[in-house]
């Protein structure tokens, strides 16, 4: 039987680029959706679809606003449009989506996915990822949830590596209920602070989330220099 790149079945490197061409496809209609509505507007008429499709979309294609569709409908939550336990489960599915198919691909590609990877996150970004995924394994599938800037590069690479899906969907799920439960309090919390303010409170409440998230970018550029400097370290120890 002939095989693909990296070892993988033909049908699924077919498969896999088929996917990436219909990602490519959505994004280049990205523009139009985003003129038709913010994602304030599309919470509050889609709702919990709203935030399952806008997170999804953030783990295939990170210009999604997927940690802002849960703030704002967190503060709709809070005023009693929405609920909150619902909000979060809406959110936790989504970014399980979003990692899944992320994970396929990278299981499907071989190299061919690393090049286009490398084209639309950055080289540099593939390598680091890859580096974190030898250096830490499991831990990695729990925290890429949280690392903003590398989530769809580690996924990609974590899907290409050994570690059984299943086992993979385990750990991802934990980890997206835990990142969703803290975007929903942040918008819940200032709901109530701002009670009949529906605007103000999704103002303040995106503020909170735009520093935080700036803190992660922060911290995460910094990883990405600490990484670079070992595997420059490990070249030239070998």
């Amino acid at each position: 039987m002939t095989h693909g790149a990296a070892g993988m079945p033909p049908a699924a490197c077919l498969a896999s680029r088929r996917m990436l061409s219909w990602i490519s496809e959505i994004a280049q209609g990205i523009p139009a959706l985003i003129s038709v509505g913010d994602p304030e507007t599309l919470v509050a008429s889609l709702g919990y679809l709203a935030v399952f499709l806008l997170v999804m979309g953030d783990g295939v294609i990170p210009i999604f606003p997927g940690e802002t569709s849960i703030v704002v409908a967190a503060v709709f939550a809070a005023n009693g449009d929405l609920n909150i336990w619902l909000v979060i489960v809406a959110g936790a599915l989504g970014a399980v989506a979003g990692d899944s198919i992320a994970f396929w691909i990278g299981r499907g590609g071989g190299p061919w996915m690393r090049h286009q990877t490398g084209r639309m996150v950055g080289h540099e970004r593939v390598e680091v990822a890859e580096h974190m995924v030898h250096r830490q394994g499991d831990i990695l599938v729990f925290t890429q949830r949280f690392i903003t800037i590398l989530r769809l590069a580690i996924n990609i690479v974590l899907g290409a590596g050994t570690i059984a899906y299943r086992r993979y969907l385990a750990i991802d799920t934990v980890a997206a209920f835990v990142w969703a439960a803290q975007g929903a309090l942040i918008g819940y919390v200032s709901g109530k602070l701002f009670p009949g303010k529906t605007w103000i409170a999704v103002v303040v409440a995106l503020m909170v989330a735009g520093v935080l998230i700036g803190i992660i970018v922060l911290r995460e550029r910094r990883r990405i220099v600490r990484e670079r400097r070992l595997m420059n370290e490990e070249g030239a120890g070998s």
